[in-house]
């Protein structure tokens, strides 16, 4: 990964792009080297199994974690994403599910009230995500795309229901 390269396609200075580049580096995510640039790291299995498995659990907590009284605006969010995400069951297009799955994440950080949960949570979801994106144009597509709008949908209902708890639960069985 060029600091270079990068600034000039998202349109700004090498300094964002660097302390971009320098917390994926914290995360593990890519190795910087000198007269090289950054390159993105393997995949180490062990490590990730540690973190899948810590994120399941952590997801079953969402309702515990100082969740917010105003469901609302999560439910919107949602309401917005379903149709996008049923469209791709017929349109495969591995960029748009993962935007969507990126939105889903960010959209079901807002539940919770613990700031700490919140980073966590988020940084084991981009920990983990990224082994089943390198895959996932490999995999069932209609099974895959079909699995995203259950999910999404089963949070709906939960939500409707005043359920975090039950948020956490589908979220971790997904």
């Amino acid at each position: 990964l060029s600091e270079t390269e990068l600034a000039k396609k998202y349109g700004m200075s090498r300094t964002p792009i660097r302390r971009v580049l320098q917390m994926l580096e914290a995360e593990g995510l890519v190795e910087t080297k000198p007269n090289v640039g950054s390159i993105v790291t393997t995949v180490d299995l062990k490590s990730l199994r540690d973190a899948f498995a810590l994120r399941i659990r952590l997801s079953e907590l969402l309702g515990d974690m100082s969740p917010v009284s105003d469901l609302y605006p999560v439910m919107m969010a949602l309401d917005e994403l379903l149709p996008e995400c049923k469209a791709l069951v017929e349109r495969p297009d591995v960029g748009a599910l993962c935007a969507i799955s990126h939105r889903l994440q960010d959209v079901l950080l807002g539940l919770s009230g613990n700031s700490e949960y919140r980073t966590v949570t988020d940084a084991l979801y981009y920990k983990t995500i990224r082994a089943y994106y390198t895959i996932l144009a490999e995999l069932d597509w209609r099974m895959e795309a079909e699995a995203q709008v259950e999910e999404i949908h089963e949070i709906l209902v939960s939500l409707q229901a005043n359920d975090v708890r039950a948020v956490g639960l589908v979220r971790r069985n997904h």
